[in-house]
């Protein structure tokens, strides 16, 4: 989910994220030092990146009739989601549960339904996007209680 809570970038940054090979995406200015604010940025860009070179590899796999799809998962429980909840960060975890519209984590079942939905004949016109499950945290980080002040 963190993607979706960049802001927007221009259209030669989208671009440049989807396009560039991936063994020189390092080099993008956007990417240089200076650049990159903090590890929390780096990774809204890098998760930015994944759902635009999506929505550019479905271009590329269409021709050969493959579907190319992303799905980005909010607090899943998990082990790894287990740990967070517990450690230092878990304050701000529970705070986004909490005050997400659903009031809850999603599951590995959700997540697999979705996969499911995706991968099978009823996801058959969907391709290059990203699908944002999330219990809407992102909503409410732009929109509701979770929006920066």
């Amino acid at each position: 989910m963190s993607g979706h809570r960049l802001p927007a970038l221009t259209p030669e940054q989208d671009k440049a994220l989807a396009m560039t090979p991936a063994d020189d995406l390092l080099a993008l200015p956007m990417l240089q030092a200076g650049q990159v604010k903090d590890p929390l940025h780096a990774c809204q860009v890098s998760k930015r990146c994944n759902s635009l070179r999506v929505m550019a590899e479905a271009v590329r796999w269409g021709r050969r009739g493959a579907r190319v799809n992303a799905i980005s998962p909010g607090i899943i429980i998990t082990p790894l989601a287990k740990d967070e909840l517990t450690g230092p960060r878990g304050p701000g975890y529970r705070r986004m549960i909490d005050l997400c519209p659903v009031g809850r984590a999603g599951t590995p079942d959700e997540v697999g339904t979705l996969g499911a939905l995706l991968m099978g004949a009823e996801g058959a016109f969907i391709t290059g996007s990203d699908f944002l499950m999330d219990g809407g945290v992102t909503a409410s980080y732009w929109f509701g209680d979770l929006a920066p002040e």
